[in-house]
């Protein structure tokens, strides 16, 4: 009897290692009930929110402080480098800066929309410490499942960081047919973020069909307000006007046009973000998906209180979950230069906006001691950081109101 089970379990094993891009949103609702019976996520809104004196302009690059909590086991095993991998490749899409977003199809190139959506990682935690934006937490339990276990420390997981602050990302085994799921505008601040199986979190070594941290790019879509694509129900509606009618999912990685639905001569559009193809066979978000992401963030609408975060900021601001992020939106800090690459070994290079009066530039460790400083009198500068030690630091700008960024040097 041993050996038959023996036998089974070596044939079964490989099946559950193949497994298919799944997303448990609202068209698996019923995996997702609180132990009451209550729904643990609220139904996708249709609504795009627009009109208002402070909605916000269509140019602008909205950034987002992230926290990702890993959850550690004799499985588990995501180094630094992991995870600046796909905070690159969530910045990478959503600012279509993807290169795979020339292979659009002509019949659908008219409506892409590139979301001047960006992503960092948080420098202040709650209690205003600085954080590398990495917490790391070690847990007894062998693989998460969609109970929401993950979200609590009481439960072997990781409690939330506010969310009015952070985008909360938590990673960790989960079961093998889960590649992610996430929470959708709404939701309770105890649960409110994404959960994401460390097999398909970021881009380095990643073997197989879910390789370049696309899942992490789809379920961040609902967690800004966007459906599946079909609607979530055969032949349904996303809300979204630029999106076509499908029947359903697509897998793998179609090619030419798929019609279903009775759309028109353009079929299916499979390699929509919102649809569950394969990573390399997804890369673009409508027009209309940007203004449905975008409009969140809009006076009254549920993610606004992240314009105004404080956790990208200087440490010593304590980060409550009462604080009323809507009372500081005139404070919202704007993005006056990029650094680039990060990580980097021995030098960045900085390139200041168009519109920025920037004329010095300062690099503080972690704990806010100045490190380095940099006058500006070009539009771009390389800068030495050889003789800085291997961590994470922030840039600040003498310019009033310029947001800070952030490299890591290896």
């Amino acid at each position: 009897m041993r050996r038959i089970i023996a036998v089974l379990f070596s044939l079964f094993v490989p099946i559950l290692m193949k497994a298919q891009k799944t997303c448990h949103q609202s068209g698996s609702i019923s995996y997702t009930l609180h132990s009451d019976g209550t729904n643990a996520v609220p139904a996708i809104s249709n609504t795009i929110y627009s009109g208002n004196s402070q909605s916000i302009n269509a140019n602008r690059e909205i950034i987002i402080p992230v926290v990702v909590h890993i959850l550690t086991n004799s499985i588990t095993s995501i180094s630094d480098e992991q995870v600046y991998s796909q905070i690159e490749a969530l910045n990478r899409d959503f600012g279509g800066r993807n290169a795979d977003l020339a292979n659009v199809p002509e019949r659908f190139k008219g409506v892409v929309g590139k979301s001047l959506i960006r992503f960092e990682l948080a420098k202040i935690d709650p209690a205003g410490n600085p954080t590398s934006g990495i917490v790391r937490k070690k847990t007894n339990i062998s693989m998460f499942s969609l109970d929401d276990r993950i979200k609590y420390s009481s439960k072997g997981g990781d409690d939330a960081w506010t969310k009015d602050h952070y985008l909360n990302i938590w990673v960790g085994s989960l079961l093998n047919s889960v590649l992610g799921y996430a929470s959708v505008p709404g939701a309770p601040a105890s649960t409110d973020g994404v959960v994401l199986n460390e097999m398909v979190f970021g881009t380095i070594n990643k073997p197989g069909s879910y390789n370049m941290g696309r899942v992490a790019v789809h379920e961040i879509g609902h967690w800004l307000g966007l459906k599946h694509i079909w609607g979530d129900g055969y032949c349904g509606d996303d809300g979204i006007d630029d999106t076509p009618s499908q029947k359903s999912y697509n897998r793998g990685c179609p090619s030419g046009v798929v019609q279903t639905c009775g759309n028109d001569a353009k079929g299916d559009m499979y390699m929509n973000f919102m649809d569950l193809t394969d990573d390399a066979c997804m890369f673009m978000f409508t027009e209309g998906q940007k203004r449905k992401m975008r409009s969140q963030f809009e006076t009254g609408a549920p993610r606004q209180a992240l314009l105004s975060s404080g956790a990208l900021g200087a440490p010593g601001t304590v980060l409550d979950a009462n604080w009323n992020g809507a009372s500081k939106v005139s404070e919202i800090a704007v993005s006056a230069f990029k650094v680039y690459p990060v990580p980097a070994t021995s030098e960045i290079t900085i390139d200041v906006l168009s519109g920025s009066k920037i004329t010095q530039l300062t690099v503080y460790n972690m704990i806010g001691q100045a490190m380095l400083t940099v006058p500006v009198n070009k539009a771009r500068a390389v800068v030495d950081i050889s003789g800085l030690r291997a961590g994470q630091y922030m840039i600040r700008a003498d310019q009033p109101g310029a947001s800070i960024e952030r490299f890591v040097k290896l």
